[in-house]
């Protein structure tokens, strides 16, 4: 079976899911890469790839909906959504009703959506790996996406996607098409702009050793004025300030909407290189704090929910 067509059979399964109306619409990754492989007879370490290249595509969303926690021995669950706006604001509708009464439920009081993510907001990493913390992120999660794929929707239109599919495919090997041999010296060119991603352009540059001297005595807006926000995060993701951004986020320091949307998307790709950068791992706690900071920022700066 070539990868496209494990790729649309992945898609297609996570679409027949996502169309019910119940708590299992959104497929869990613990299960879903376990049944994946069986029924479509591949292995689980291809089923997860093509999940990636899906993923990179805009063709799925990805949600974590369980935090990993080393100590009580939790793996990391991600949950799957396709990436079409009705489809969204249906399970979304439907995850932020299950909110409100499961909130009833534990808290034994009834308010509104909107409160109910404010007060559960700072419990998340203590409600890890419980019904009403995967309620939540769920529900987050999917008033975020339907907000970004309002403004970002050119991203999200089916020949954008199929076109970036085939990128992501090729980009990862996966695709089973013939190719003509190339000359090995073209070979690290190719690859190159998949390595680097939030890189060491950064901090490789003249303009970093600029950026260290300054750092440390210019306030925090001079600088950014100076160097511009992404160049900004480019450098402390690569020296692994997790922490320190989302410090910023949460005193207010950063907190325009087009700039929390840019951090949110570097993060991603800091996720994504995890196999790559052993040393991430060291701070994965502060990346997903990082994650959750930015999610709460973005959804109390957006509309409010309807």
């Amino acid at each position: 079976m070539s990868s496209n067509k494990i790729a649309d059979e992945i898609y297609e399964e996570v679409k027949k899911r996502n169309s019910k109306a119940d708590i299992t619409s959104v497929p869990h990754s613990d299960e879903f890469v376990k049944f994946v492989s069986g029924s479509m007879g591949v292995g689980e370490d291809l089923s997860k790839k093509i999940l990636k290249v899906l993923i990179a595509s805009h063709k799925i969303l990805s949600i974590e909906i369980v935090a990993e926690d080393t100590v009580r021995e939790i793996p990391r669950v991600d949950g799957f959504v396709i990436s079409e706006y009705n489809a969204i604001r249906i399970l979304k509708n439907y995850y932020q009703q299950e909110l409100v009464m499961e909130y009833e439920k534990q808290f034994n009081k009834r308010v509104l959506i909107h409160q109910v993510i404010k007060e559960i907001f700072p419990l998340l990493k203590s409600l890890n790996n419980t019904q009403i913390g995967q309620i939540a992120n769920k529900a987050i999660m999917l008033a975020e996406y339907e907000r970004l794929l309002e403004k970002d929707f050119e991203e999200y239109t089916p020949e954008w996607k199929e076109k970036h599919l085939e990128i992501e495919l090729n980009r990862a090997n996966l695709t089973q098409v013939e190719k003509k041999k190339k000359d090995i010296k073209d070979i690290p060119t190719k690859r190159k702009p998949v390595k680097e991603n939030i890189s060491n352009r950064a901090v490789d540059s003249d303009q970093y050793n600029n950026y260290l001297s300054r750092s440390e005595s210019y306030p925090l807006q001079r600088i950014l004025q100076i160097y511009g926000m992404k160049f900004f995060l480019q450098v402390n993701m690569r020296n692994y300030k997790f922490s320190y951004i989302a410090k910023l986020v949460e005193d207010g320091q950063i907190n325009n909407r087009q700039d929390l949307l840019l951090m949110k998307e570097m993060i991603q790709t800091v996720k994504s290189n995890i196999e790559k950068d052993a040393k991430i791992k060291q701070y994965i706690e502060d990346l997903h704090t990082l994650e959750r900071v930015v999610v709460h920022k973005l959804y109390f700066t957006g509309k409010p929910p309807s």
